[in-house]
């Protein structure tokens, strides 16, 4: 394609002999564009030398593809300036402030554990989170800093804070010159490219989320460079197969895979790439030049880069993630054994296979990977309850799981052959060996539920008392393992799944996943269900041992199998999709998708005096781009009506356009807007972040085509008025973008909306930008205790006073981990570093 400033470029007006084409995403052509063909004329064969398709006047959407964008020295010349500009925009005093701000308390200490190869959990994908740590290893950080609560001090520890903030400020400024490509690859005039580049560059809320430590950054970056390898991909649909179209179109799948390995946000990608193939391919078989082989050579083609390359990519980055990440750590235990073994310092369980008569075995929860059923010395103290003894679920191994293997009562077992085992079906007792109770239900409700199919579960029993009915559970065998011979006919340690079923009440031991309360020690809940699904009321015997096994004779053994690797990345992402759909809370800063696009209200990162920061979006740039939204909606559904009266608006020329290139980016916005509304999760206004970027571009093609047949100076005016007005918006939230020091009364003006709760104490001539306030931080400490990362809220009078961690004059705000994820591990809910019935007894 020519790209020369001529009438088509400034005005918007077509040359004659050339047809506005569309193409998904498409725009005008400009000189060099496939003449118009009217209806009688046929289309040219799918050959290397010319369009697939062409455009028909009575089609109201046709699949035409543009020629190819051939960069200008004048292109370069608004890159170059483009470039320098984004980079001085989100570089500005990147140091500032010098200390741990929101969640780079949890990307910063995710690098320092990708240094130290310590195995970690999160709930997003590991790419993002690796570049960080690359950065900080060439940068010189050693892993030690713990990041361990906002406001800790970077200089006074000697981290190279400045470095791993560069990585996602030069990412974002990559995204500036990036919307420029794409929309000149649209078709677009460098004027309407040159306005979206800028929209993009002093968009406050993607300059914030640049330039501190999150993953946000890579996120857009790497959804931006989808969509304009998407859009290269269409400007070369005259030379199907060429060298050329397959580069743009596996950068495609590459870099699509890349962003959905940087958060699962970028999932909604697929929908937007697929239905623009589809459409594709569905035009491409109305094509009777275009032979059944050669289209399925077109459906191949796109399966292998669009299907196949981002899946690998994905899985790549997990075998790097589980590669360096090869030592044992806290958060390994929500995992499962198999997976756990594969780690370096992970205990090896090994034990007796077969489970007897009198076998002393510790069962834990199969499928929710929360831990063992416990119990201990301490009374339930819910208002329904039996006031019997706890039985919970602990995540950690201790004597108090250990139970004991008794026959059913009134009933006796013949132990005069030898040892019995346990067989499918059988109907037993378990007594705790600790306390001598046995486990027992009836019909009492649990703590954390009045449903009338779920009962309490205790520990029941006292001396000289031999229990009741109530004590008896039938062992139900699910499945045992093929390669092992009678794991499922009788009870074998770890290689047999089961349930086990009440006998009266006819309920099964049910895993609720549930926390209880502080007396309870927030330890799990397990209660008696019936009619559960066999996934929280599965069991496996981790451990189990006869102490009246024959000296010297030969037991068989059992361990766990490691898992794959493709097993670990399976069970990984199936944990992070639990995770993700637990994340429900009250972070104060939590926004439902409704609130996002009119920009209701922001989130504050961090505070000093007469400093904060809070991430609001450049406010005429959010409500710009939804009345774009609006007026696409508006204008498609108008011509929608008059077509159907045959009245067919061109817009001055700029029908098709328009619409297939605003149609094309509204969709990809609709894909990755829309969606939020079907999650229960918390969410922030930064999961909009993508889909505003897309909406910024729809806003672009917007002003184009208002401006399209006004006098070029007119025209010109327009655009300059629009960026003036955005330049003065930038300028005005700058202060808490760049955490400038500002004065009270200029926070208050900057106050346009009522519901942005800016706190303006922080600025000059405010209480906590005059006087630096007493301490008043909500930390989380993540520091092992018995080598597990506890993740427990300290209350203020617990914080350290070391003054080289704690900055009294900076404000703790909440953390959310990028999702509202206050440091609460799935699946691992830890209770108490060690279940000390004494230590227990005293907090009660």
């Amino acid at each position: 394609m020519t790209v020369g400033m001529d009438q088509a470029d400034r005005h918007g007006h077509q040359p004659k002999g050339h047809s506005m084409q569309s193409a998904s995403p498409r725009g005008r052509r400009e000189k060099g564009a496939v003449p118009k063909i009217s209806k009688g004329d046929f289309a040219p064969k799918d050959t290397e030398n010319s369009p697939a398709v062409v455009s028909i006047e009575s089609f109201e959407y046709t699949p035409a593809y543009f020629a190819r964008w051939k960069v200008s020295a004048s292109d370069w010349m608004l890159l170059l300036v483009i470039s320098m500009a984004a980079v001085v925009v989100r570089c500005y005093k990147l140091s500032n402030p010098a200390n741990v701000v929101f969640d780079e308390v949890h990307f910063g200490k995710f690098a320092g554990k990708y240094l130290n190869s310590t195995y970690f959990f999160d709930l997003h994908p590991p790419l993002a989170k690796m570049m960080f740590a690359a950065v900080g290893r060439l940068a010189g950080y050693d892993g030690v800093f713990d990041f361990k609560s906002i406001g800790l001090d970077y200089i006074a520890a000697n981290v190279p804070y400045v470095a791993m903030r560069l990585m996602p400020a030069l990412l974002g400024a990559a995204t500036v010159p990036a919307t420029y490509a794409t929309v000149r690859a649209c078709g677009y005039a460098m004027d309407t490219a040159a306005l979206a580049a800028l929209l993009v560059c002093v968009e406050n809320g993607l300059v914030t989320q640049s330039r501190l430590i999150l993953l946000d950054s890579p996120l857009v970056f790497f959804t931006v460079l989808t969509l304009l390898c998407w859009s290269m991909f269409w400007t070369v649909q005259d030379r199907p197969f060429s060298r050329v179209w397959w580069a743009w179109l596996l950068a495609t799948g590459l870099t699509m895979g890349c962003a959905a390995s940087c958060k699962w946000v970028a999932f909604f990608l697929i929908p937007t790439i697929g239905l623009s193939t589809l459409h594709d391919l569905w035009d491409k078989i109305a094509d009777q030049s275009l032979s059944p082989a050669r289209w399925s050579m077109h459906f191949g083609a796109r399966a292998i880069a669009l299907i196949c390359m981002p899946v690998a990519v994905y899985i790549g980055w997990f075998y790097v993630h589980f590669a360096v990440l090869s030592t044992t750590g806290g958060d390994a235990a929500a995992l499962s054994p198999e997976f756990q073994v594969t780690l370096d310092g992970a205990k090896q369980m090994v034990t007796d296979r077969d489970v007897y008569y009198g076998s002393e075995i510790r069962m834990r929860s199969t499928n929710a990977r929360s831990g063992f059923l416990h119990s201990h010395l301490h009374p339930w103290q819910h208002d329904k309850g039996s006031g019997q003894q706890q039985v919970t679920i602990y995540s950690y191994a201790d004597a108090n799981n250990v139970w004991v293997v008794e026959p059913a009562y009134n009933r006796t077992v013949d132990t005069s052959q030898g040892l019995v085992p346990v067989r499918n079906g059988d109907v037993l007792r378990l007594r705790h060996k600790t306390t001598g109770r046995f486990l027992h239900s009836h019909d009492k409700r649990p703590a954390m539920s009045n449903d009338k199919n779920k009962f309490e579960l205790s520990g029941y029993g006292f001396a000289n008392f031999s229990g009741d009915s109530n004590d008896n559970f039938r062992v139900d065998i699910l499945e045992g393992d093929p390669d092992i011979q009678g794991s499922a006919t009788e009870l074998q340690s770890i290689y047999s799944r089961f349930r086990l079923v009440h006998t009266n009440l006819h309920c099964m031991v049910f895993n609720s996943r549930k926390k209880l309360p502080k007396w309870a020690f927030e330890q799990i809940e397990v209660n008696c269900m019936r009619n559960c699904l066999p996934r929280m009321s599965t069991w496996h015997v981790e451990h189990a041992f006869h102490p009246n096994t024959t000296a010297g004779a030969p037991v068989r053994k059992a361990s766990y199998r490691p898992l794959g690797m493709l097993g670990k990345i399976w069970e990984y992402n199936k944990l992070m999709a639990d995770s993700n759909q637990n994340l429900i809370g009250d972070h104060p800063f939590a926004a439902r998708p409704q609130h996002w696009p009119w920009l209701r209200r922001g989130t504050a990162y961090w505070g000093g005096p007469g400093r904060l920061i809070y991430q609001l979006g450049n406010p005429l740039i959010w409500w710009g781009s939804l009345a774009a939204l609006a007026v696409f909606a508006t204008v498609r559904m108008v011509l929608f009506l008059l077509d159907k009266r045959r009245i067919r608006l061109q817009l001055g020329g700029q029908r098709n356009q328009y619409i297939s290139g605003a149609g094309f980016f509204a969709l990809a916005w609709t894909c990755h807007y829309v969606p939020f509304f079907l999650m229960g999760r918390e969410l922030f206004t930064h999961h909009y972040f993508p889909a505003l970027w897309m909406a910024i571009i729809v806003m672009a093609f917007t002003v184009d085509l208002v401006t399209c047949r006004l006098p070029r100076l007119l025209r010109s005016a327009v655009y300059v008025a629009v960026a003036a007005a955005v330049l003065h918006a930038f300028h005005t939230f700058s202060y808490i973008t760049y955490a400038r020091t500002w004065t009270k009364d200029a926070c208050l003006r900057a106050k346009w909306l009522p519901t942005w709760d800016l706190d303006c104490e922080h600025a000059i001539g405010g209480l906590k930008g005059t006087v630096p306030p007493v301490a008043e931080p909500v930390l989380v400490d993540s520091k092992p205790e018995n080598g597990v990362d506890q993740a427990v809220p300290k209350a203020a009078d617990q914080v350290s006073n070391d003054p080289k961690y704690v900055q009294p004059e900076f404000i703790n705000l909440p953390l959310d981990n990028g999702s509202g994820n206050k440091m609460i591990q799935p699946q691992l809910v830890q209770a108490l570093p060690a279940d000390n019935d004494d230590q227990a007894h005293n907090e009660l």
